[in-house]
Formats: structure tokens, sequence, C-alpha cells
């Protein structure tokens, strides 16, 4: 059985079980299976997108030479798999907050929580807390 004993809901709402197995609320895709997916359909991923803009020593912003627009910084990870650069983040888990993925996976993959000792990660966790708390938007979901 897939996904036992968790409510799984897809970006319109509830699916539907034939058979044992999910149907794609949004309909017949071709593919057949579970796919790349770690789990049946939805597999929902949060990926914190951390900006600031770039300042100068004075604390002023800088801006491109070229074209005279201030310069927008962001979080990027370099994954392990491929070298690729990438916006950290995740899987969550069933049963997980939304929020805790954030903070876990940027710790791991922007911070490196795994590396450090234990009063170290205690304090990371303080810092990502008060990070995560901070007023947010989505960029994106479906």
């Amino acid at each position: 059985m897939f996904n036992e004993n968790v409510e799984r809901r897809s970006q319109n709402g509830l699916y539907e079980v034939e058979n044992g197995r999910p149907r794609n609320p949004a309909g017949w895709t071709g593919m057949v299976g579970r796919g790349l997916l770690g789990r049946w359909v939805p597999s929902h991923a949060a990926d914190p997108i951390l900006t600031k803009w770039k300042r100068d020593v004075k604390g002023n912003k800088v801006t491109h030479p070229g074209s005279g627009k201030n310069i927008l910084q962001f979080v990027a990870i370099k994954r392990k798999d491929c070298g690729e650069r990438a916006i950290p983040g995740g899987m969550v888990c069933p049963g997980e907050k939304i929020c805790a993925t954030l903070k876990t996976e940027f710790g791991e993959e922007a911070m490196n929580s795994l590396q450090k000792s234990r009063a170290e990660r205690q304090e990371l966790e303080k810092q990502l807390h008060r990070l995560f708390s901070q007023e947010h938007f989505v960029v994106y979901k479906g």
C-alpha cells in the first residue's frame, strides 16, 4: 500500500485511489508508476530562496556597472551528486511541517550543520529559527 496512514493532498485537493494506486488529479500523463520520485504522488518539496541586496562596506547598495541596477544576491549550494549549483531544499516528509523542512534542509545543505558540534548546531538552530520566522512569501506553489 502506498503512503500508508498518511493523508496526501495534491495542489488540486484529495486524489482518488484506483487498484491500490493514486490517480493523477490532473488526468492521464502517459507515465506509469512512481517515476523518479521517492513517494507516490504528490511529493512536496520545500526550497527556501534567501536574497539580499549586495552592499558596500558603508552599507550602501551596490549597482551593476553596466546596467546601473542594484545587485540582488541569493544563497546557492554546489550539489554533491553532479557539481551543479542549486537552491538548497528538500522533500517534505509525511507529517512534517514545511517550515521544519526548510530549516533542516537549509541548515544541512547551506550551513553544513551535520559537520558541526552539538553546541554549534544548537546555536545554528536558534539562528535558523529567527531567519525562517521573518516575513516571507511563497514564490511558487503547484
